[in-house]
């Protein structure tokens, strides 16, 4: 089985959580005998080996088999959504709308110089792209949602330009994989998609021992400071101003505690300016964005991690944070609080709620203990092993239903 797979970005140079759900995908995919070529847009470093094609090469008639010797494409910048200053979401540029575009030119291209069985499209950056190679092939079609615009304007005031293309793409699809029921509710009910087409495939992690590293923060942890932390884009979608009032409800009843903000995103300045304004500059650091090895030494320096999403298709973090060690804090509007139990739930708005439970896991050690214990227990069986032969019998059951 052949699968033409278009998406967006893929590690190691990848800006949130698509990139690696794709990487875990595409690599237990292959380990179960399906052959993944796997197109992006742009020349860029992958990490390990595979049948990759990188569509602003010319003459694509060959597919390219690379390794992480090649450079990087470094203009992720442009795929971020715009805001102003007071946060008010702006419409995505215009240079990103031209490259989705220009994207799908090339897939028609490139799926008719290709031999495969089925088209794998992943975000709405690359929809495009897998209609056009379905309407070049006549291949049948899989989309796969990471988030909707919904997700990425935390409310109902959506770019009309990517609603267009979603749009477009879920009625062409054959089928559509939801990350979560959560985002399936949004894709039938704001999107008006036949249920019956839509299937919930949950995103894993790669289960293994994680490597142990150096802690971080030691001045603050010989001072007897107590260490919270959010990791991920700085965006409306995030939360992360709904994390800021209630690390400042918390820092009235213990100003031992320190937060740690990693990440950024087009409202780091504004979230910056939140903390000055609170005067929580002494009590609220940002670390900026940390990947892989800085990332995961911070996971296991901290006593707690929080998701503040306002509105979460999954959210990769807390189940890494978990495998780490770090008891994690999720807000109830997010599609991983469909799978894990042992961890705390909150509404993002509830900043009263969410401080409690803040205090709680830093007061009662036996809680955070049985958090991480039980937590990794259940984080096991959420394996991409298993993702992937679901995905793999929805790809043999498609290619039954055609014929």
């Amino acid at each position: 089985m052949k699968v033409l797979t278009f998406g967006w970005d893929f590690p190691p140079h990848t800006t949130g959580g698509l990139g690696v759900a794709c990487q875990g995908l595409t690599r237990e995919l292959a380990e179960q005998g399906v052959e993944v070529i796997f197109v992006l847009p742009k020349t860029q470093a992958v990490e390990g080996s595979g049948r990759f094609i990188f569509a602003d090469i010319e003459h694509m008639v060959r597919v390219h088999e690379v390794n992480s010797s090649i450079a990087p494409y470094l203009g992720s910048e442009t795929r971020m959504d715009v805001y102003d200053e007071y946060g008010v979401r702006r419409m995505y540029q215009s240079t990103l709308i031209a490259e989705v575009h220009a994207f799908a030119h090339k897939a028609s291209e490139i799926a008719k110089n290709e031999t495969f069985d089925l088209i794998h499209a992943h975000d709405w950056t690359s929809y495009l792209a897998g209609v056009a190679a379905k309407v070049a092939t006549g291949r049948p079609l899989i989309l796969h949602v990471h988030a909707t615009s919904f997700d990425q304007a935390a409310g109902n005031s959506v770019d009309p330009t990517v609603f267009g293309i979603e749009q477009e793409a879920f009625n062409a699809a054959d089928r559509v994989i939801a990350v979560s029921q959560f985002t399936k509710n949004i894709i039938v009910d704001k999107y008006g998609t036949d249920p019956e087409k839509v299937q919930v495939m949950h995103n894993g992690v790669h289960v293994q021992e994680p490597k142990r590293h150096e802690p971080t923060l030691q001045e603050l942890r010989a001072q007897g400071k107590k260490i919270v932390l959010y990791h991920g884009r700085i965006t409306i979608q995030k939360g992360v101003d709904y994390f800021v009032q209630a690390a400042q409800k918390v820092i009235e009843h213990d100003p031992n505690i320190i937060f740690v903000i990693s990440g950024k995103g087009d409202m780091t300045a504004q979230i910056m300016r939140q903390v000055g304004a609170l005067g929580l500059s002494q009590h609220i650091l940002f670390a900026g964005a940390l990947w892989y090895e800085e990332r995961d030494q911070m996971y296991q320096s901290v006593d707690l991690v929080v998701m503040p999403s306002v509105s979460e298709p999954f959210g990769l973090v807390p189940l890494e944070a978990i495998q780490h060690g770090a008891p994690s804090l999720i807000s109830k509007q997010s599609g991983v609080a469909e799978v894990v139990t042992h961890v705390l739930k909150v509404d993002f708005w509830d900043v009263e709620d969410m401080a409690n439970k803040i205090l709680a896991t830093m007061r009662y050690p036996v809680m955070h203990q049985q958090l991480v214990r039980e937590g990794q227990r259940e984080v096991k069986r959420l394996s991409w092993k298993g993702v992937a032969s679901k995905v793999r019998d929805l790809y043999q059951h498609l290619l039954e239903w055609v014929k």
